[in-house]
């Protein structure tokens, strides 16, 4: 199977794409170049990105610091959070972030957090292939520090 038939690949029941990074930068999206967008923005509610980066041999210093960077950027956005730069092992590197709504989410791509993906010559530098950001609709979670985020629904 191609990369681009692993991008392409969806669920029959929902339509959406299967969370398969592209292989190369031969996959990169022309409409907004150095990250693929998975997912649906159409429902209401709470929202998340689940962003999934893998760097090159010897940049993974340069993806960390891209992190603290976007970190740097999300203080600075009150709709966004809880935020989490996160390292699951040396080359692959991934971002979680909520919202309470999809307003926040797409403040946030506009703001000075989410614009770090229009560096497109660092993303190209650092990664193995594009970054590949999945749009989540948040269904439940505990926040940080045992603040509830959305109450479950009765048994």
């Amino acid at each position: 199977m191609s990369s681009s038939d692993q991008i392409s690949r969806t669920y029959p029941k929902t339509g959406l794409r299967a969370i398969t990074p592209a292989s190369n930068w031969a996959d990169d999206d022309k409409s907004h170049p150095g990250f693929v967008v998975h997912g649906t923005d159409d429902n209401p509610g709470k929202k998340a990105y689940y962003i999934h980066l893998e760097a090159k041999p010897g940049k993974e210093e340069l993806v960390a610091e891209f992190l603290r960077d976007i970190n740097r950027g999300v203080l600075q956005e009150p709709g966004t959070g809880p935020w989490f730069g996160l390292r699951y092992s040396q080359t692959t590197f991934a971002i979680f972030e909520a919202f309470s709504s999809s307003q926040h989410r797409t403040d946030h791509d506009n703001g000075p957090g989410g614009r770090n993906f229009l560096r497109v010559d660092l993303l190209k530098d650092m990664l193995a292939y594009p970054a590949q950001i999945h749009r989540l609709d948040v269904l439940h979670g505990k926040g940080v520090f045992g603040q509830d985020l959305l109450p479950l629904p009765e048994p």
